[in-house]
């Protein structure tokens, strides 16, 4: 079967659909590039979209994971710290004569260390719990006697409750 031109059919329809015809054939040809680089330019799209959010994902995990090494970290300094503190109160209220359980530089040591690890949280406000507890508690502990056991205890129960209410907010 042989495909005539449009101008050698013999209805003026038949010419004009095969004018149609003819003029949409000759766009099919462009067609396939046309839907390659359609293609092309959506998968590059949704490439780039995917590659920013997993990266931002991987940001915010490297994040969380670094808050939460900081948070156990300055809980374990902390803790550490106060125990060594209420150690050195019992020596002096005991009035033993002994060495201290904790001198005055292993004293400056522990507590540049806890600094340190509060340096890490972002979070201000129990950044400054922290703080607050610490300046408090040293003097507590060194016997100062104008601070008092209770408020002490009260500050340590704060920072220890927000700074386990930030792990679990991380963790979740």
């Amino acid at each position: 079967m042989q495909i005539q031109t449009c101008g050698q059919l013999d209805s003026k329809d038949l010419v004009q659909l095969c004018d149609f015809m003819r003029e949409n054939i000759s766009s099919l040809s462009l067609t396939p590039w046309t839907t390659a680089i359609l293609g092309l330019l959506t998968g590059l799209a949704i490439t780039w979209v995917t590659v920013l959010g997993n990266r931002r994902a991987q940001r915010t995990e490297r994040r969380n994971t670094a808050q939460l090494r900081a948070l156990i970290a300055v809980q374990d300094v902390a803790l550490e710290l106060r125990s060594k503190w209420t150690a050195h109160l019992d020596h002096l209220q005991s009035g033993s004569g002994g060495p201290d359980p904790f001198p005055a530089l292993a004293q400056a040591a522990l507590q540049g260390e806890f600094r340190t690890a509060a340096s890490r949280i972002d979070n201000n406000e129990l950044r400054e719990e922290y703080a607050r507890w610490e300046t408090y508690a040293e003097l507590f502990f060194n016997n100062s006697g104008r601070q008092q056991g209770y408020e002490e205890q009260k500050l340590w129960d704060t920072v220890l409750e927000r700074s386990g209410k930030n792990i679990r907010w991380i963790d979740a």
